[in-house]
């Protein structure tokens, strides 16, 4: 009688040891992310005329101006012609900036080409943030140079640069510029 009580009681012991890790290991250090605010430098962009087959490279800053680390879980570009970087950060810690990179290959459509790249992960308030761009694609000509032609090619040279002012600092434009009075050429 004397061993079933010594090993009911080791058993039991036993049991409730295990019961005690099984409780520390799935209740310690866990956190549930909360949601965190998020500022996308110039995410509307109107970019300057593309010839068909060229690559439009662009790079935007993200800033997690919440008190979350942000963590992105998924980036979806509307179109398989926009690939995004795999030198991407998937998370950001409050307060910093980080830079998203994607490139846009102009081989499949001949028009104004509106896209945009979604951005998933612990934003707030959905989930959610959008990046919207948008250039027209053109074909290249065969015997003249077309004003595209000319413009990419001066675009490249230091000199345009210079007289080019804020416009080629950025290589785009945005709503506020574009909206701006004291910006446009008044005729």
């Amino acid at each position: 009688m004397n061993n079933i009580t010594k090993t009911s009681k080791a058993v039991a012991l036993l049991g409730l040891m295990a019961i005690m890790m099984a409780g520390l290991t799935f209740t310690s250090c866990h956190k549930k992310l909360g949601y965190t605010s998020i500022e996308i430098i110039d995410s509307v962009r109107h970019y300057p005329p593309v010839i068909l087959g060229d690559k439009l490279d662009m790079v935007y800053i993200i800033k997690n101006t919440g008190k979350e680390i942000l963590v992105i879980t998924d980036i979806q570009p509307s179109v398989p012609t926009i690939e995004a970087s795999e030198n991407n950060v998937n998370n950001i810690p409050p307060g910093e900036m980080a830079t998203l990179q994607f490139s846009f290959h102009s081989d499949k459509n001949v028009a104004l080409t509106e896209h945009v790249i979604r951005i998933f992960g612990n934003i707030y308030p959905k989930g959610l943030a959008e990046i919207h761009f948008d250039t027209h694609v053109v074909r290249p000509s065969i015997d003249l140079s077309d004003y595209e032609e000319v413009y990419q090619k001066n675009i490249q040279s230091t000199t345009e640069h210079l007289l080019d002012g804020r416009y080629s600092e950025k290589g785009y434009f945005t709503d506020e510029e574009y909206n701006n009075p004291d910006d446009r050429y008044i005729q």
